[in-house]
């Protein structure tokens, strides 16, 4: 059996084990769940604080196997092989371009991104003389360039959407490509 279960703790048990296995005990005894102690297997998922009323408390998620072994922990996603005669244009460097050319490539088809804009590196100093030398360079700005409209956005993007699709997914990309692996467990 595979079981999602939120505990409380403080910020100083927050990688205590014997207080967070008396938890996810208590959770499965209170949910009526019997078990042996050497069946029980649980891997961290996910971390978020709450700190209202003066007192902060974490919310920890863990996903707990009993009488079972868990996956592999990782969701490395996997791209096939495009070498083959198949390939598809894709206009724009922007979130859509990007995640179409990797559906693209979970396909085996070869996908050319072509971006009027320039690279992130670059695309800063364009940003910049918009500031300082009020030159707005047609071809490199906050709207077009590698990344799209939100590469320089103040992380305010998002949806109120109930259709938000497979977020893990996306996470699980980020920190394939070099992102800061927190992001797949902290809120």
């Amino acid at each position: 059996m595979i079981k999602d279960i939120s505990i409380m703790v403080q910020p100083q048990d927050e990688k205590n084990e014997s207080e967070i296995k008396k938890q996810i005990v208590y959770q499965l005894k209170k949910d009526n769940i019997s078990f042996k102690d050497n069946e029980l297997t649980y891997i961290f998922q996910k971390k978020s604080i709450d700190a209202r009323h003066g007192q902060i408390k974490l919310y920890l998620k863990y996903k707990v196997f009993i009488g079972e072994k868990p996956g592999s922990a990782k969701n490395v996603p996997e791209w096939k092989n495009v070498s083959g005669d198949k390939k598809i244009i894709i206009i724009g460097a922007g979130p859509a371009g990007l995640f179409a050319a990797l559906r693209f490539l979970k396909k085996s088809i070869k996908p050319i991104i072509i971006e009027r804009g320039e690279q992130t590196s670059d695309r800063k100093k364009s940003i910049a003389k918009i500031s300082t030398e009020d030159n707005v360079d047609p071809n490199s700005n906050y709207c077009f360039g590698e990344g799209g409209a939100g590469t320089f956005s103040d992380g305010k993007l998002y949806t109120r959407s109930n259709k938000r699709g497979n977020i893990d997914s996306i996470l699980n990309i980020f920190a394939h490509f070099g992102a800061d692996e927190k992001i797949l467990t902290d809120a």
